[in-house]
């Protein structure tokens, strides 16, 4: 039995240890004639995005079938032409991450493209002592489980839907001198190429003919700084639902930009747009090394694309602080309007439109049981979104901002607690209502407010008696509490500041915890910051 053992996992190990020249370029060597400028408009070449893709049985058993068919079938691509693109492009810098070969190109007016291969190298993130491992080569044939074409057939489903969208284009970027020093880098290699989402946008309605798209770091700088500054949580949630219905579990905030859009004269609303749509209908478990990776707990929010979306907490965990956050102020039936209206936009003739935009031999080969997928998923999106807004609410935060506001909370019966936030002046007079939801007990264990930096008041009023608990961090300024409840409800009430200028009216009717080491994370917009995965 032993031996039987022994040789079985011997046998994945050399299934495994296969090694392949790995490179995200599909043709790595210039021809002779490289150096020559050539016109390639209306050129097109005919090549896999990923040869290396094809294995042997024995290595397939063990690591997985995915999308390697795909990746090893012959597609015909068109050569981009930097002379004559968008007028002409001019290549501007690398970027990317360590795992992927981009540049930024920009036309004559300043529009910037952005060539990002199709092809990865995820080893690129290892150690150096582990790049030219055992486990940096099954990290490289791991790529096989995502689809290289997957995002081309995303932008026609967004428009329908209602959300922000880049629209990639397939092309293949030949040795040409007009690169310049970035030639040996990029030449050669099948990208996506699209609109770069950042900046002035106001010719692009795919991006709300934005005057300013901007990065997440800068659109939360905003959003907790401020409190005239707004996000459209409805429309970020209907993007949030389009991740969930095509299975990206990528959401993490560096792929967001942000369409900074007018509401007054000297407010703004921020609106998202979805990029780097790489981890789309995933398939990666499907085999009996994976599913030891699973079993294990390894990268538990890699989530395969089936026909049941699964555990969604586990597919969301890149996208929850920023969902927590900006979808606070959603009560349940905006989801439910909201996903209804999701779920009619997508109608059939939309799906099967939008998968036609692949490669027609890829289409062929891989479109239908995606489709099959997501259309199951869209028939079952208000069960997605009720089954998505009971694990948020379950510990529900509001986060105020660095400048002043209100914060009333009114236990209207023993089940549920309304929270209304206003914002005040220097004066400390009140003005307008930013916030206002009711919180039920049976859907809500905790409730956190966060006042951020500014002159706060806390107001807790009412006659009836929380059934839920209720966290309150004051943060920076000088913060004022008050609390009118009939009943001793120490024990569900619990307030954090500092000793130093706050004032604290609360008598028996709230618990205070005097803290003058409060973590940055709950005391000003800046400290706020350190939730979030920023670039």
């Amino acid at each position: 039995m032993h031996r039987l053992l022994f040789g079985l996992f011997c046998a994945i190990v050399v299934a495994g240890c296969q090694r392949y020249g790995h490179t995200v370029k599909q043709v790595p060597d210039a021809p002779a004639n490289a150096s020559t400028v050539t016109n390639y408009a209306d050129s097109t070449i005919t090549l896999p995005a990923g040869v290396h893709y094809k294995r042997g049985a024995l290595h397939t058993f063990f690591y997985g079938k995915h999308y390697r068919p795909v990746w090893y079938t012959p597609v015909t691509v068109k050569v981009l032409d930097i002379g004559t693109a968008y007028g002409g492009l001019k290549p501007v810098q690398m970027g990317g991450s360590r795992q992927t070969i981009s540049l930024r190109t920009e036309t004559a007016n300043g529009t910037e493209y952005v060539l990002r291969s199709i092809d990865k190298e995820p080893a690129g993130a290892l150690s150096p002592g582990l790049q030219k491992s055992y486990i940096a080569n099954i990290a490289r044939d791991a790529t096989s489980a995502t689809h290289p074409y997957a995002a081309l057939a995303l932008p026609h489903m967004a428009k329908a839907v209602g959300i922000y969208h880049t629209s990639p284009e397939l092309v293949y970027v030949p040795h040409d001198p007009r690169l310049g020093k970035f030639t040996q880098t990029i030449g050669g290699t099948v990208v996506l190429m699209e609109r770069r989402p950042d900046g002035n946008q106001q010719d692009n309605p795919d991006m709300g003919n934005a005057e300013k798209v901007k990065s997440t770091r800068s659109m939360l700088t905003e959003r907790l700084s401020d409190n005239d500054t707004k996000v459209d949580a409805r429309n970020y949630l209907r993007a949030r639902l389009f991740d969930m219905l095509i299975g990206d579990w990528s959401r993490h905030e560096d792929n967001w930009r942000w369409a900074e859009l007018k509401h007054d004269k000297k407010a703004y609303t921020y609106r998202p747009v979805p990029r780097d749509r790489d981890n789309v209908f995933y398939k990666l478990h499907d085999a009996p090394i994976p599913w030891i990776t699973r079993l294990f707990n390894y990268k538990p929010h890699f989530r395969t694309y089936r026909t049941h979306i699964g555990n969604l907490k586990k597919l969301n965990y890149n996208a929850r602080h920023l969902d927590a956050l900006i979808l606070a102020e959603l009560e349940q039936n905006d989801w439910k309007e909201v996903a209804d209206s999701v779920k009619t936009a997508l109608t059939d003739e939309v799906i099967e439109t939008a998968f036609r935009k692949m490669p027609d031999n890829i289409y062929t080969l891989s479109a239908g049981p995606i489709i099959a997928k997501l259309k199951h998923h869209r028939d079952h999106l208000n069960q997605i979104a009720e089954d998505y807004y009971a694990i948020l609410a379950k510990e529900a935060i509001v986060v105020g901002s660095d400048k002043h506001e209100q914060f009333i909370v009114k236990p209207l019966n023993d089940k549920e607690i309304q929270v209304q936030v206003y914002k005040i002046n220097k004066d400390k007079e009140v003005e307008d209502l930013l916030f206002e939801r009711t919180y039920t007990a049976s859907q809500t264990d905790e409730l956190i407010l966060y006042g951020l930096d500014g002159d706060d008041q806390f107001v807790l009023e009412g006659e009836a008696t929380p059934s839920l608990k209720i966290s309150i961090w004051g943060g920076d300024g000088a913060d004022t509490y008050t609390a009118t409840y009939k009943k001793k409800i120490t024990n569900r009430i619990c307030i954090t500041d500092s000793t130093y200028g706050n004032e604290y009216e609360v008598g028996d009717r709230a618990k205070v915890k005097p803290n003058d080491n409060i973590r940055a994370k709950d005391f000003s917009g800046s400290g706020w910051l350190l939730h979030f995965y920023l670039d």
